[in-house]
């Protein structure tokens, strides 16, 4: 539902225009009622509208200043100008404006459904848009908090998997007006800061990185040319064994997360490697202790469970190993910002309420 805000000192008019926007089907409502500009400034915040519906001739202040006003904190804001007078010049500046349409009083029906629709399909797409851009950036930003964690951990084959997974991605899903080679250069620099935040600096030249523009094959090899230089800086810089064996207790934990009882001295035992020897090394080496990553895999586990409908919270909760569901849900909500119901929720909606 859109919400709509209407400015005009004619009460005729505001009477016509409720009649017509009840009438015309559409998913719009009025929150909003002014009789000039200054008046509807005063009473904007309050009404949030999506869409305003301005006379240009008013009292106070006209609807060109109007809307010049809020265009200074809305930019997005979308106007429908009314006019008694087929006047060129109120044309060109509501134009520059960016107002969508200026329609001429005595107001046609017909018309005013026409461009009252066109607008709702302008915020269609607008809103589709910023939930597309929402889902790339989140996607983005989980997708590099993993690879800067498998470029720590030198787990080559799987750092160079998720680098051609996140380009098939952006190739897909990335912003428009982007390029790969635009695109590459970020990631890259991205990826180093991540790494310099865990001490670990390479002085691997980024800027400089002559990226091929058009063709993206190049683009892609160039990528991953420059994965294997930072993999193989990494291996140079740190004690492989100690490493490997880090490696192998967190691909135990990924195994057996589910087990509540799952200890730090259950992971050692099966590596045979003392417990006081395991805590310290597994710290260096992830830049966490055994509890926290633990706790990390279970919620990482646990998001993707919730976006299954037919498996229930509480049998989320099991199989990430969580007995005590309301345990489970605070620790949810601390980690995911939002309780196990509430994500679900944004994920039905994000689906289409499925």
């Amino acid at each position: 539902m859109y919400r709509l805000m209407m400015i005009d000192d004619e009460y005729a008019i505001h009477l016509s225009m409720r009649k017509l926007v009840e009438r015309s089907g559409l998913q719009v409502e009025i929150t909003g009622e002014a009789e000039d500009g200054a008046e509807a400034l005063q009473m904007l915040e309050d009404s949030r509208p999506d869409l305003i519906v301005t006379d240009i001739c008013m009292p106070e202040m006209d609807g060109l200043e109007f809307i010049r006003r809020v265009r200074e904190t809305h930019a997005h804001m979308q106007f429908i100008i009314l006019s008694g007078h087929d006047n060129f010049e109120f044309a060109r500046q509501a134009m520059r404006y960016g107002v969508s349409d200026f329609l001429l009083k005595p107001i046609d029906p017909e018309q005013f459904h026409t461009t009252l629709k066109r607008a709702c399909k302008e915020l269609d797409n607008r809103k589709a848009s910023f939930s597309r851009q929402t889902e790339w950036t989140l996607a983005q930003q989980r997708y590099k908090t993993r690879l800067a964690e498998l470029l720590w951990s030198v787990e080559e084959q799987d750092a160079l998997e998720l680098t051609d997974e996140m380009v098939t991605h952006f190739e897909t899903m990335g912003p428009i007006g982007v390029s790969l080679s635009q695109y590459a250069p970020m990631l890259m620099q991205e990826l180093l800061s991540a790494l310099e935040e865990r001490g670990l600096v390479l002085g691997v030249t980024i800027g400089e990185h002559p990226w091929s523009q058009d063709d993206r094959a190049a683009c892609r090899r160039q990528m991953t040319e420059k994965i294997q230089e930072m993999l193989e800086l990494i291996k140079g810089s740190r004690n492989l064994g100690a490493h490997h064996n880090i490696v192998k207790a967190k691909r135990y934990i990924e195994e057996n997360y589910a087990m509540e009882d799952l200890s730090l001295q259950e992971v050692a035992d099966s590596l045979g490697m003392s417990v006081t020897y395991l805590s310290r090394t597994f710290k260096n080496e992830t830049n966490m202790n055994f509890v926290k990553y633990l706790v990390q895999i279970r919620m990482e586990k646990a998001r993707e469970l919730l976006a299954e409908p037919e498996l229930s919270a509480q049998e989320t909760a099991y199989r990430v190993g969580f007995s005590d569901y309301v345990h489970f849900s605070k620790t949810f909500k601390k980690y995911h910002g939002l309780t196990p119901s509430e994500y679900r929720k944004q994920c039905k909606a994000m689906n289409g309420g499925k």
